[in-house]
Parts: C-alpha cells; sequence; structure tokens
C-alpha cells in the first residue's frame, strides 16, 4: 500500500464540496455513495474500474442511506452524486469508453437521463489500485463515516445485509403477500425504490417460477444463467407501471408472446383459456389445463390481474 496516495485520498475524501441546507446540515449523497462504492468493491460486485448505475448499486447506497441519514431531510437521490462526483477530480463518467461532458447532464439528472446517456464512471488509476488493498479501503471508509456521519451507531452498519439484491427479493416477496393493488406505483417514477423494483421483476418472476414456464413447464438454463423463460406483466407494463411479484407471471418466449396477444388467457382457477380465434393449437395451448404455480400459494397471480387480462387482453 503507497501510504503517500492514501494520504492524498483520504484529505480528497474528507474534503468533498457539498451542497448545504439551514436546517439539514451539508447534504451527504457524497459520502454514502462513496460508501456504497466501497461496499460493493468489497462484496466483489465491482470487480473492475468501471462503476455501473445499476440496481446493486442502487440497493447498497439505499440500506447505507437508510442507516445514516435522518429521516424526512434529504432525498435519496442517487443521480446527483453520481453526476456531480466529478468535480471531485477523481471520478470520470464515460459513454462507450469516452468521457461525457456533464454540461450535457443539465444539473438536475435523472437515474433515466444518466443510465440512458452514460454507461458509468471510471475512478482514477490510482484510487482504484488503492482501493484493491483492503486495509487502504477499511481506512477510507472510516475516514468517511467519522468525517461525515460522526454520530453513526456502528451496529447499524453492522447490519447491513451482506447481499442487498437478495435481501431486497426476499423482502419484496414477503411484502407481495399482502394485499394486491391494480396500481401499485407509490414512488415517483424516476426514484431508486421504483428503478430497482423494474430492474429485480424479472429474477423474482423466474425465481418464483423455478425458471419453468407456467403453461408448458419448458425450463432451460446455461451454466451463465440465461434462459428461455421470461416474465411477463399480467397488466401491461408500459399501461399500469406495476412491478408487483403478482402481476407477474413466467413464461417461455412463445407463450408470452400468444399471452401479450390475447390468444389464451388464465381463469381465476388458474386453468387455460383458450381463444376462439386460434386455430390448430395442439401441441401450443391445452384448453382447461392447469397452470404451473409458484410453491407459495400467496404468490400466485392476482386474480384482479388475471381479471383484466380476460376483460382487456383476451380475444374473446
Amino acid at each position: 500500500m503507497n501510504t503517500i496516495t492514501l494520504t492524498q485520498y483520504l484529505n480528497l475524501f474528507g474534503s468533498l464540496n457539498q451542497n448545504a441546507n439551514p436546517d439539514w446540515g451539508k447534504a451527504p449523497h457524497k459520502p454514502v455513495l462513496l460508501l456504497a462504492v466501497l461496499d460493493e468493491i468489497e462484496r466483489g460486485n465491482i470487480a473492475a474500474n468501471f462503476i455501473e448505475l445499476n440496481e446493486t448499486l442502487m440497493l447498497a447506497f439505499q440500506y447505507r442511506w437508510q442507516s445514516l441519514v435522518p429521516p424526512k431531510t434529504w432525498k435519496d437521490k442517487i443521480a446527483m452524486p453520481f453526476r456531480f462526483m466529478v468535480k471531485e477530480g477523481f471520478w470520470t463518467l464515460t459513454k462507450n469508453g469516452v468521457p461525457v461532458s456533464t454540461q450535457a447532464l443539465g444539473n438536475n439528472p435523472t437515474i433515466r437521463q444518466l443510465t440512458t446517456e452514460v454507461d458509468g464512471a471510471v475512478l482514477d488509476g490510482d484510487l482504484w489500485k488503492l482501493l484493491q488493498d483492503n486495509t487502504a479501503l477499511q481506512a477510507l471508509r472510516s475516514h468517511l463515516l467519522q468525517t461525515y456521519f460522526p454520530q453513526a451507531d456502528s451496529a447499524d452498519a453492522a447490519q447491513l445485509p451482506a447481499n442487498p439484491v437478495d435481501y431486497e427479493i426476499e423482502r419484496l416477496k414477503a411484502e407481495a403477500q399482502s394485499q394486491f393493488r391494480i396500481r401499485e406505483v407509490r414512488d415517483f417514477q424516476d426514484s431508486v425504490g421504483y428503478y430497482v423494483r423494474h430492474r429485480l421483476f424479472p429474477k423474482i418472476i423466474k425465481d418464483l417460477y423455478q425458471h419453468s414456464c407456467a403453461i408448458c413447464a419448458l425450463k432451460v438454463q446455461s451454466d451463465d444463467g440465461k434462459t428461455l423463460v421470461e416474465a411477463a406483466h399480467i397488466m401491461p407494463f408500459h399501461l399500469f407501471h406495476n412491478d408487483h411479484p403478482r402481476n407477474g407471471i413466467a413464461l417461455c418466449q412463445n407463450h408470452h408472446e400468444g399471452f401479450d396477444r390475447g390468444w389464451f388467457t388464465i381463469s381465476n382457477r388458474y386453468t387455460v383459456i383458450v381463444s376462439p380465434h386460434l386455430h390448430s393449437v395442439g401441441g401450443y395451448l391445452t384448453a382447461n389445463a392447469p397452470i404451473i404455480l409458484p410453491d407459495n400459494p400467496d404468490l400466485a397471480p392476482a386474480p384482479q390481474a388475471l381479471k383484466w387480462h380476460r376483460e382487456n387482453g383476451y380475444r374473446a
């Protein structure tokens, strides 16, 4: 470990540029983002010098935020520090390997804008090399906590999920067993919560159905986790923005296409209803056949969602 380089970045991490509020003090967004990045490097989720604004980083940011920032103060907007960290001199936004002009991003970027116009961020080479040393990483983490969150309870930090994505998937499954709401969108559509739920929806649905098609039981997986089964929204996402797990069903590509076209629908008894407009269905659909359901009946497709599809998506 280069102690001169460590001292340099301890100084940089301890003097971040921050906006201030007369009631709440200095904005915590940049130190929380840096803590999340350190967490993800330590977990092995950031294994190369490239930081993507994805669901894993967002969850790491969110859990750090909840443990450090008092409620009813600052909003947990990850897009702001991700964009403005460039002012610290060790963080560069890139697109196709080329640095991005931050002027084009404006002063109030959205998550959607950043994930569209930017591939991710790259750290200075010296900083990235330093962060491969666990002693240096721990020193930088401690310095961030002591400098910006001296009141932080170490017990809260110790309770952070070891794997935020797996933890959030299980949390969303548990939450989904409560009452189903047709319009589940509560968060602003550019919020961390909204984005994370949308990105985790396919993982949750495929997991609930054990990567098998609910209609034909097709199950094909490769070594790298690729599969022919897709997570289908029962009520279309473009109309409802509803990523509730009970608005989902696992279907192979052929049955996903047919379901969206209204060639078949599903009864409240979870049996197949074939459209009278569909001909030559042999080998594709069997009328009145039961579908495959999740092991937990409380996570089966919601009757309200199926009713919507029968009335609006199905070619009766």
